[in-house]
């Protein structure tokens, strides 16, 4: 039996431009075959008062939907295998093309598409030797001056040194990342501030480096895939917050969706 897989669903608020977690995408595998659950979390009951709506494919904010297969909503977030530039395109997202399923790419990749402001995460999980491994792709390129020249000349590996931005005014908790020689390179995603901040509150060590440099013609939100290592504290939980905590289900029986169970 394979583990669970988590994904995390956020929703970008325009007129603030934070990003807010509002749903949970989890992977079971077993036996019996692939099940797939969609539940929303305390984070859309937030997001629903600055404007966000219940997906059409997930009417309702207190029911878990299930199916076996991959909801339609991801999937079409999802380039097809058939398309020329597969293959190129999942290794710039640091993934073997011949092992990469749907939920992998959904994780790195994001999921993003110019329609709307979706996106999807992975939730951290405990690697093989116990620690907090998790990959990310560097964020607000684009607003810094020089940092797209000084990012093609990131190695494959190099160290990347975290800095607290308690006086950024969208986000008192962001983090940025700075190259060796103090050049501004970008930020980390706003959906790992909070677990940053209980590492560091806890005086953990922790490192960041630039796995992957795409040189154009990538698009600026591919350019860097980044890897954060930290030991894993004892009794640490990820995305923990009170945003992430699911709703309470209605007494209903969950929706079910795709094929039935």
């Amino acid at each position: 039996m394979t583990a669970d897989r988590s994904l995390v669903v956020t929703w970008l608020d325009p007129n603030r431009r934070s990003i807010m977690p509002v749903a949970r995408l989890v992977h079971r595998g077993g036996r019996e075959g692939d099940l797939y659950e969609f539940r929303y979390i305390r984070g859309a009951l937030e997001a629903a008062e600055r404007g966000f709506q219940p997906f059409i494919a997930f009417p309702e904010l207190d029911r878990v939907y299930r199916s076996r297969s991959l909801f339609p909503f991801f999937t079409n977030r999802v380039m097809p295998t058939t398309r020329p530039d597969y293959m190129e395109y999942v290794k710039v997202l640091g993934l073997d093309p011949t092992e990469a399923d749907s939920i992998a790419i959904l994780g790195r990749s994001g999921g993003r598409r110019e329609t709307d402001r979706i996106e999807v995460v992975p939730m951290p999980m405990r690697d093989e030797a116990g620690g907090y491994t998790t990959h990310f792709l560097l964020r607000g390129v684009r607003y810094i001056p020089g940092a797209e020249e000084r990012i093609a000349r990131l190695a494959p590996g190099e160290r990347l040194f975290w800095m607290l931005d308690a006086q950024n005014e969208s986000n008192p908790g962001a983090v940025a990342l700075r190259s060796a020689d103090k050049c501004l390179l970008g930020y980390i995603p706003d959906y790992l501030v909070t677990d940053v901040a209980t590492l560091v509150a806890r005086e953990v060590p922790m490192n960041v480096f630039a796995e992957r440099v795409n040189l154009p013609p990538a698009p600026l939100h591919h350019r860097v895939l980044c890897r954060l290592e930290a030991r894993w504290p004892d009794g640490f939980v990820p995305f923990q917050g009170e945003r992430f905590q699911p709703i309470d289900p209605s007494p209903a029986p969950v929706a079910q969706a795709s094929r039935a169970l």
